[in-house]
């Protein structure tokens, strides 16, 4: 008995070093650090996540899960830093007609892109935005008007005002640009392009005048029995309000009115961006109700997984172990999560972009002024 029993757990050993063997074999190591981890977490014999599906993507793989009686799909997410520091990259889980879908990001990408950036290359978007290139070496875009908001954040020197300049120029072909800066540096070589408030008074002026210009356009919109901008007829051309460092902002009246901006705006063509490196609940903007209206966001290195969360969400610390790439970000819309390398537009460059267009950008931009806002 006692020789069949060393038998049996020696075929039982050999048979699990098999298993291992298998699962890692050349190519498929990503897959098999995944199904080991789920080994770990969800022993056998107990109800536990089942593989259905698996393909190997540009950038890393998508599989496919089914979850047993059990196994709930937030315990299930909850675990996805253990994937990915199982296979270390980057791991989205998301819930799709009763199945688990996994993708893993795991290719690499280069450190630096340099800004080009046509927007009639979308003719479908209404103002699209190049976030930066994935780990399969596509460019990607969203669409502002369909978030309508978006929320940047990240440590000084890694991005995050870089971005903003790509940015304001993927969208000054498109849209009329506010810009808010408190800093009165940065954008400063914009003001005959944009609406620029630099001071506490300018801001409030600006915010007012935004404020009665959407008011004017709901009830435009509604006599017109229009449910949002993309179908009145007339021309109404989108707004777009950038703030850098929401944290300078500290008159109550100034927040109140962004708010009410974020909230009401999406229907009527106004589109808020807001940036900021401290994140923090005593923002007005990043309080539970007003956050959740920024369907996209992007994430440059953070100091702490409690940054990183308060940006892109409870279940997402990965902005705190960015690697040190300067424009190395964490792009979340929705449900879906990417990281990504943003294009690096130099300021000179930008500066440049603008020359002999001073003419047709300003007479474009007045019409989004404090002066030329039509009062309600």
């Amino acid at each position: 008995m006692i020789n069949i029993s060393k038998k049996t757990n020696a075929l039982g050993e050999a048979l699990s070093t098999l298993r291992v063997v298998w699962r890692r074999r050349k190519g498929q190591e990503i897959p098999g650090a995944i199904l080991d981890t789920i080994d770990v977490i969800w022993p056998e014999g107990k109800p536990r996540p089942l593989l259905t599906h698996k393909k190997q993507t540009p950038g890393g793989w998508h599989m496919i899960f089914t979850l047993m009686p059990g196994v709930s799909f937030n315990e299930f997410k909850n675990k996805t830093e253990y994937f990915s520091d199982a296979c270390r990259g980057l791991v989205d889980i998301k819930k799709v007609n009763g199945f688990v879908h996994m993708n893993i990001s795991t290719g690499s990408m280069e450190n630096f892109y340099p800004y080009s950036f046509n927007p009639e290359d979308y003719p479908k978007m209404d103002l699209p935005v190049p976030v930066g290139y994935d780990s399969s070496g596509k460019l990607v875009v969203f669409d502002l008007a369909e978030s309508p908001h978006l929320l940047v954040a990240g440590v000084p020197g890694f991005g995050k005002s870089n971005f903003l300049h790509v940015l304001i120029h993927a969208l000054l072909p498109k849209a009329l640009v506010a810009v808010m800066d408190f800093k009165r540096l940065e954008f400063a070589y914009l003001k005959n392009h944009c609406a620029l408030a630099r001071t506490e008074v300018e801001a409030l002026a600006l915010m007012k005048a935004l404020n009665r210009e959407m008011e004017r356009r709901i009830d435009l919109l509604d006599a017109a029995g229009c449910a949002k901008v993309q179908e009145f007829k007339d021309d109404m051309p989108f707004i777009v309000l950038v703030c850098d460092e929401v944290a300078e902002i500290e008159n109550e009246e100034i927040v109140y009115y962004i708010d009410r901006i974020v909230r009401l705006a999406r229907a009527v063509g106004i589109s808020v961006v807001m940036a900021t490196q401290r994140p923090s609940k005593k923002l007005k903007i990043f309080k539970d109700d007003t956050r959740d209206m920024f369907l996209a966001r992007i994430c440059y290195q953070m100091a702490d997984e409690i940054s990183s969360r308060m940006v892109l969400g409870e279940q997402c610390p990965q902005a705190a172990y960015l690697p040190e790439i300067k424009g190395r970000g964490i792009f979340k819309y929705g449900m879906t999560i990417k990281e990504v390398q943003s294009m690096c537009l130099y300021l000179k460059d930008a500066k440049k972009m603008l020359e002999g267009t001073e003419k047709a950008v300003s007479d474009f931009a007045q019409c989004c002024s404090v002066k030329r806002l039509p009062p309600r």
